[in-house]
């Protein structure tokens, strides 16, 4: 029975339609689940309005964080109008997807107060939406999230014009709000664009340091330079810092400014410790990076290439990439070492150590977490500490925020960790410690 074709070919256009009808991300109906209401209400003589949210503004937090983070943003973001709803809306109201795409929320707005007062009523709604979203919105990412999330907004009255089908009323309404929100990114592209330059201009960057710990004895083996633009700024997030100057193509410009300023605070470093500098892959091709202007700068703190550490961020670029490996093999000859950063989160950053063939392998956070409680976690770390011994590399745990973590990783052997739990990032290096008893 449950082989006949016909009642599979009937469960499979009923999954087809519930797919139309419901998004799998958000759970929230879509546009198509919701027309028949709208226009029963348009028909009979009702103005409708619409609120648009428009989240697509931020997909870079899906290309920064991945996407589990971003759907699970939409998911929160969909969560939190569902329950405003109640405060906010009326009976009447409709909350919805607009299509194939998660990040543009519709609502549908009754009037029965009155054509005239429609707008009053939207504007009233979605500032209200607004502000119980900017309330709530920001538990998926804890203390990682990034600053300056956009949701752009736009409000639309639609009225049933007698000579066009309905349909179209509704679906011209959301071209409509789409077109406002378009015009609302371009303007914060323009306006980050130019915070972006300013903060260049002005060499804008804020460096601190984390030290990196020597479980045996407490010592310190070296810093992390974390750099971040102003406190209060839209960039304060280094993510957002980052993605938006690749997006734009300014990549090179804002490692340079970040590598001058981390070097200028690394006098106190000493001959023996090393300096961590994240770079990218189009970073590592740059001739300023150890070029004679840096070579100065060094010397001018006491420091040389050897205390240099690259610590690569871009793995699946690094893969195959000719340039990118004749740059590694020519800073590896001056003297400078090299780190993967994320090691055990993924392929691709094995592939990255098979080729950069890197002294530090930095254990990613999401396996240092709770790593007292997980058997896999544990057993993955002692892989790759073997494999770290075979390659002459050693091994940095990173994001030790508990003294349990600190233990574990002892008892496993590792020898390099840095996180919370010894020191929070500082704008100077500091040696006085925090060590677990």
């Amino acid at each position: 029975m449950s082989d006949d074709p016909r009642l599979l070919e009937a469960r499979a256009e009923l999954l087809k339609l519930r797919a139309c009808l419901h998004d799998p991300v958000t759970g929230l109906p879509t546009l198509p689940a919701v027309l028949e209401p709208v226009r029963r209400r348009l028909e009979s003589g009702e103005t409708v309005g619409l609120v648009f949210f428009d989240l697509r503004s931020e997909e870079r937090i899906e290309e920064v964080f991945g996407w589990e983070t971003y759907d699970g943003l939409l998911r929160q973001l969909a969560a939190t109008l569902v329950r405003a709803a109640p405060q906010v809306l009326k009976e009447q109201d409709l909350i919805c997807i607009a299509g194939v795409r998660s990040d543009e929320f519709l609502i549908f707005l009754g009037a029965p107060v009155g054509p005239g007062q429609i707008q009053h009523r939207l504007d009233r709604a979605r500032d209200r939406l607004l502000a119980k979203l900017a309330e709530e919105l920001w538990v998926q990412f804890d203390s990682e999230r990034p600053r300056g999330l956009g949701i752009h907004s736009a409000t639309v009255p639609i009225r049933h014009e007698p000579t066009a089908r309905i349909e179209r009323a509704i679906y011209k309404a959301v071209d409509e709000a789409r077109a406002i929100c378009r015009r609302e990114r371009d303007q914060q592209h323009t306006l980050r664009l130019n915070e972006l330059r300013r903060i260049l201009a002005i060499d804008g960057i804020f460096v601190r340091y984390q030290p990196i710990v020597a479980l045996a004895d407490g010592g310190v083996h070296g810093f992390e330079a974390l750099s971040a633009g102003p406190g209060g700024d839209l960039f304060e997030s280094p993510e957002m810092l980052f993605s938006f100057a690749e997006e734009t193509d300014q990549i090179v410009e804002l490692e340079r400014l970040c590598r001058k300023t981390a070097i200028r605070g690394a006098g106190v470093l000493g001959s023996e410790r090393k300096l961590f500098l994240n770079t990218s892959a189009r970073g590592l091709c740059d001739p300023d990076l150890l070029g004679p202007e840096q070579r100065e700068l060094l010397a001018s703190v006491g420091l040389a290439p050897e205390n240099l550490v690259v610590e690569v961020t871009e793995r699946v670029a690094i893969a195959g990439n000719r340039e990118v490996l004749a740059a590694v093999e020519r800073l590896r000859t001056d003297g400078v070492q090299f780190a993967v950063d994320d090691v055990g989160a993924g392929y691709a950053s094995l592939q990255a150590v098979a080729e950069v063939e890197p002294q530090y392998l930095k254990f990613d956070l999401s396996l240092v977490r709770d790593i007292h409680q997980s058997r896999i976690k544990q057993g993955l770390l002692e892989s790759l500490a073997s494999l770290a011994t075979k390659i002459g590399s050693r091994i940095i745990a990173e994001g030790v925020e508990q003294v349990e973590e600190y233990h574990t990783l002892r008892e496993l052997g590792v020898p390099l960790a840095q996180g919370f739990l010894f020191a929070a990032p500082q704008p100077e290096m500091l040696f006085d410690l925090r060590m677990p008893e």
